[in-house]
C-alpha cells in the first residue's frame, strides 16, 4: 500500500540526490531527514531499501491526528505585490496519517526509523552519509539559534564524503529584519559563508523573485516565498 504526504510529492531534486548517493554506495548508506514531518522526504529512501532516520517535534506529523485544511473552491494564482493580503478561507478538519503510520502501512519498518527530537537543541551523536532538510530552519521553534549555528549543527552529522542538502526560506525584503528576522530567513548568498574548505558546493541556487503559494495546512492564507537550494559534499574529515 503506497501512502501520500499531505504536502504533496517530493520534488525531482530529491530523486537526483538519491541517485547520486546510490552511484556512490548503492543502497548501503544512511540517510537522515531533519524535520521529517509526515514523511514526504523520508519515504522515498525507505521504499528503495535505504536506512533512513527522521527527526521532528510535531506530534501530529509523527503519530497522525487532525489537521485543519483551508476550503479552496477555486485555485487562483496571484502576482507578487508587497502589500498583498490574502482572503480568509474557511477551514475543515481532516484526519491525517503520521510518518509512523505510513512506515507501517508501507511495511518499510526495516529501513525507516522516526524519533521525536528537538534536533537543534539535542543534536544526535550519529553520522549520516546523506543529510536532508527542507524549509525547517525558519520555524519559530528553532529561532533561538542563528542560521550559522543551525547550518553547522547539520554539517556536524554528515560523514566524511557525505552529502548535505538544504532548501531554505529567504527574506523577501532583505532590509526588513522585523518581518524577516535574521535567525529565520537567509539573505542573498549568506549561506555560502557558512561552508568552509572542508566542503565542496555541488549545486547552489536562490530564487530572487517571490513565488506564489496557495493556502495549505499550517498556513491557511495565500502567500509568497523566496527559496534557496544548496547541495554540498564533505571533503574534509568530521571528527
Amino acid at each position: 500500500m503506497k501512502t501520500k504526504s499531505i504536502w504533496g510529492n517530493p520534488p525531482t531534486r530529491l530523486y537526483k540526490l538519491i541517485s547520486l548517493a546510490e552511484q556512490n554506495w548503492g543502497k548501503k548508506y544512511k540517510a537522515c531527514i531533519v524535520g521529517c514531518s509526515d514523511g514526504k522526504f523520508l519515504m522515498p529512501f525507505a521504499r528503495r531499501g535505504t536506512t533512513v532516520v527522521g527527526y521532528d517535534i510535531d506530534d501530529t506529523a509523527l503519530y497522525g491526528g487532525i489537521k485543519a485544511f483551508p476550503i479552496i473552491d477555486k485555485k487562483v494564482k496571484y502576482d507578487y505585490k508587497p502589500d498583498f493580503i490574502s482572503k480568509k478561507y474557511e477551514l475543515e478538519d481532516k484526519k491525517v496519517l503520521g510518518t509512523i503510520d505510513r512506515i507501517k502501512l508501507e511495511k518499510v519498518e526495516n529501513f525507516a526509523k522516526v524519533e521525536k527530537r528537538d534536533f537543534y537543541r539535542d543534536v544526535p551523536n550519529e553520522k549520516y552519509d546523506v543529510v536532508f532538510t527542507s524549509c525547517s530552519l525558519h520555524y519559530s521553534a528553532n529561532q533561538d539559534f542563528t542560521l550559522q549555528e543551525k547550518t553547522h549543527k547539520l554539517q556536524n552529522i554528515v560523514s566524511e564524503d557525505g552529502y548535505l542538502y538544504m532548501d531554505y526560506m529567504m527574506a523577501i525584503d532583505e532590509d526588513d529584519y522585523e518581518k524577516y528576522p535574521s535567525s529565520k530567513f537567509y539573505r542573498k548568498n549568506e549561506i555560502l559563508d557558512f561552508f568552509d574548505s572542508d566542503w565542496e558546493i555541488i549545486s547552489f541556487r536562490e530564487n530572487h523573485n517571490p513565488t506564489f503559494e496557495g493556502a495549505h495546512v499550517d498556513c491557511v492564507y495565500d502567500h509568497f516565498h523566496r527559496f534557496g537550494y544548496l547541495l554540498a559534499k564533505r571533503i574534509g574529515k568530521n571528527d
